[in-house]
């Protein structure tokens, strides 16, 4: 009986731990991002609600799961580093410590998006270029240590060169820049991963002219956020295993406390 009661506990305390809510489905950011030349990423809220830090929710109905309902809510969004540290750092390409990038103020039972890495970009460095007179639809470029600017440990933006029309005539070009940000919940239930892009209405190389000569590019961006539940059998959480060493030890609490009456009893 006791070695029953002491299974029934510890199955107990395990499926409290797995009923906890995970969080899933998509939802959509916008905002002001800033990228400057010491290689910080930093984020502002939409323009009718300015704030460091910040960015929307938008409305649109690109929301589903967990996020239904959400639309035009703030969420903060933290500045990240690429620093040649990636125990404190994000530096790109290079897997880092677990950073508490995005957070949902208006629904605290929400877990945080913690970030964990960045990829560099793919648009290749053939097209870098700070001379607009080179500007050619259809070219990309990520910038690296070999380009200009130089960006040591490459960059996380791909940026295209697309035709635009004025006045029903296909000209050159307007530009665009994408880049991607992933990791986990912190609450260790879920992975998630962004799509972010910001677009110019000039060919990159004139953005890339502006960054040299400001330090910094300014620009709105949206980004794309999935979130999807990781498999229980991939990896148990730690509390999840720290919840199941408990329940182990009161099964052997249990027959030890049986054994220990048997031999009272004899």
């Amino acid at each position: 009986m006791q070695r029953l009661l002491g299974t029934t506990l510890l199955f107990g305390v395990v499926s409290a731990s797995l009923t906890a809510a995970t969080i899933t489905g998509q939802f959509t950011v916008v905002g002001t991002v800033s990228i400057t030349a010491s290689g910080l990423i930093q984020w502002t809220s939409s323009a009718s609600d300015t704030v460091n830090g910040q960015a929307n929710i938008s409305s649109s109905a690109t929301l589903t799961g967990s996020f239904v309902g959400l639309g035009n809510q703030a969420i903060d969004i933290n500045t990240l580093t690429d620093g040649p540290d990636p125990s404190i750092d994000q530096t790109v390409n290079m897997p880092f410590s677990n950073y508490n990038f995005i957070g949902f103020p208006g629904d605290p039972t929400f877990p945080e998006l913690q970030a964990n890495f960045i990829p560099e970009g793919s648009g290749g460095s053939n097209a870098c270029s700070t001379d607009v007179a080179l500007a050619v639809e259809g070219q990309t470029c990520t910038l690296n240590a070999a380009t200009t600017p130089g960006i040591p440990g490459g960059s996380p933006f791909t940026f295209l060169n697309t035709e635009t029309s004025i006045n029903q005539q296909l000209v050159c070009c307007t530009s665009s820049a994408t880049w991607d940000i992933s990791g986990v919940t912190s609450d260790g239930t879920a992975n998630w991963n962004g799509q972010f892009t910001a677009t110019f209405v000039v060919p990159f190389q004139q953005v890339l002219n502006n960054f040299v000569t400001n330090g910094q590019v300014l620009d709105a961006y949206s980004g794309v956020v999935v979130v999807d539940p990781i498999a229980i059998q991939d990896v148990p959480e730690p509390s999840i295993l720290s919840l199941m060493s408990v329940g182990f030890a009161v099964v052997m609490l249990f027959r030890f406390s049986v054994k220990c009456k048997g031999a009272a009893l004899r």
